[in-house]
């Protein structure tokens, strides 16, 4: 189904392509794509089948620069879910060992929403998660305790926790995480973003996880662009017919290398979780 706001809804949606949710008030109900049932937008591919679904966890408070992405991936097969953010992910303590009786109820139903999400999707293309601020922790919380299946892949965007048990606590969990991870900061350089990084790197390291990649964010036109390079080294994109031929070729040595059988039509792949990511490849 293509992105179509409703008229009245027009006016306001590029500002708040642009700017927090918390100043610009947006009304998820003003899309037909909006399911308040399971408080979601959801842009289903144009084609026969699904190459993927990539489903979206925004933060509260952060930038949001996802429905400018939906015609990008339905163009290329896939389903998009956008999740509405619920601003008690951010009044909660996700490292907290006594929770109180709301967070756990509040996880719960957390849990029942998007489990009942992922029961709607097709079993055997590939799940892309993007957790944004916040919600990489409690997304983490829910795949560790099985509370929900894991991904094929996993992206987080500004996931930068402050107080120092939480930074821990999602370095563990990455860490030990059995799928690839692209880990995106807007500000890589501020102090914030160091100790997030410096807590992660050393459990990478001590568990020896190869599959995680750090890039900046560039710009807001250029995000979804960045994960579909990185999905081209999971195999799950093919290169554009406009690349070079000196990265087809470098892309065929990294596959043969690590075993990864690249896909061969546009907009598919498969659903395994690939390992050895390095740098972005061109552009798709």
């Amino acid at each position: 189904m293509a992105f179509r706001p409703r008229w009245w809804a027009a006016s306001f949606l590029a500002a708040w392509l642009v700017a927090p949710v918390s100043q610009a008030r947006l009304d998820w109900a003003a899309f037909e794509q909006y399911q308040p049932a399971a408080q979601l937008l959801r842009f289903n591919t144009a084609g026969a089948s699904t190459a993927g679904t990539l489903m979206i966890w925004p933060e509260q408070g952060q930038t949001h620069y996802w429905l400018p992405m939906a015609t990008y991936w339905q163009q290329r097969g896939w389903d998009f879910i956008v999740l509405q953010p619920d601003p008690a992910q951010q009044s909660f303590n996700p490292a907290s060992e006594q929770p109180t009786a709301q967070q756990r109820q509040w996880q719960e139903q957390t849990a029942t929403r998007l489990s009942g999400v992922l029961a709607g999707l097709e079993s055997s293309p590939p799940l892309l998660v993007v957790a944004q601020g916040s919600a990489a922790l409690w997304y983490q919380q829910l795949v560790d305790s099985t509370a929900l299946p894991p991904p094929q892949a996993l992206v987080l965007l500004d996931a930068l926790p402050v107080p120092a048990a939480e930074q821990q606590m999602l370095a563990m969990s990455l860490a030990r995480s059995p799928y690839p991870v692209l880990d995106i900061y807007s500000r890589p350089d501020s102090p914030l973003a160091w100790h997030n990084q410096r807590r992660r790197r050393q459990q990478l390291g001590s568990r020896g996880k190869t599959d995680y990649l750090v890039q900046h964010f560039a710009a807001p036109g250029m995000l979804e662009k960045q994960m579909a390079s990185w999905l081209i080294r999971l195999g799950w994109l093919p290169l554009p017919p406009s690349a070079p031929d000196y990265l087809k070729e470098q892309l065929k040595e990294q596959r043969h290398e690590t075993g990864i059988s690249g896909s061969q039509n546009p907009g598919t792949g498969d659903n395994t979780a690939r390992p050895g990511l390095r740098a972005p490849l061109a552009n798709p």
